[in-house]
């Protein structure tokens, strides 16, 4: 209790900063719908992306999870809160690419965790983190692109923490880019482009877009 008694004594503000995704081939934006090269011998075709990012539990009691949809450029724009405190100034982002475990094990929930967003499996299996949808070529045989990854329990636990980005009190606005085209070769080269379910190739292939994420000012 005192030690809670001074925590609470010591912080004296959230302050905010607006975080701006992006989505990335390399340096090319990603647009829906549209053939684009992801290396000399390969393109695909997203018709739909749409992600989870959240506040790590450790950070915030509970979780606020943001619902990222490539086709709603609203959802890409987020506000970041952060405490400011008397005794320090914390001025990090640390983020969580997917779905706290203990939400999921919850069930379902409201708002972006809503089941009728179409991203939430089953009570065993949870939400899904990642949905891609579209086409591949490679060397100009085509492929449909269906990867639904996620899941938070053992072997299939998906869920990685971003990197965190230090910042000054000047900044108040960052952009967070997933380039993704490391992911999509990891694709090509596993030639998986169906994952419908939680698997440790799903896990795999989390962490590798997890990789691709870096923040900028």
């Amino acid at each position: 209790m005192l030690l809670l008694s001074l925590e609470s004594t010591f912080v004296t503000a959230q302050s905010s900063i607006q975080i701006q995704h992006q989505v990335k081939l390399g340096d090319v934006s990603l647009s829906l719908g549209v053939w684009q090269k992801s290396d000399s011998n390969v393109s695909v075709r997203i018709d739909k992306l749409r992600w989870y990012v959240s506040l790590p539990t450790a950070e915030k009691k509970g979780c606020k999870a943001w619902l990222l949809d490539l086709s709603d450029s609203a959802s890409l724009n987020q506000i970041y809160m952060y405490p400011t405190r008397s005794d320090r100034v914390v001025r990090n982002i640390s983020l969580l690419f997917g779905i706290d475990s203990a939400i999921q094990v919850g069930g379902v929930g409201t708002g972006a965790l809503d089941p009728a967003r179409g991203m939430y499996w089953t009570w065993q299996t949870g939400y899904v983190q990642w949905k891609m949808e579209g086409a591949i070529r490679v060397d100009g045989a085509e492929s449909p692109l269906e990867l639904h990854l996620g899941g938070f329990d053992g072997p299939a636990n998906a869920q990685v923490l971003l990197p965190k980005f230090m910042f000054d009190s000047s900044v108040d606005s960052v952009v967070a880019r997933w380039n993704i085209s490391p992911f999509l070769a990891e694709v090509v080269h596993r030639k998986k482009y169906g994952v419908m379910s939680p698997s440790p190739i799903a896990r795999d292939y989390c962490r590798i877009i997890a990789d691709g994420v870096s923040f900028h000012k």
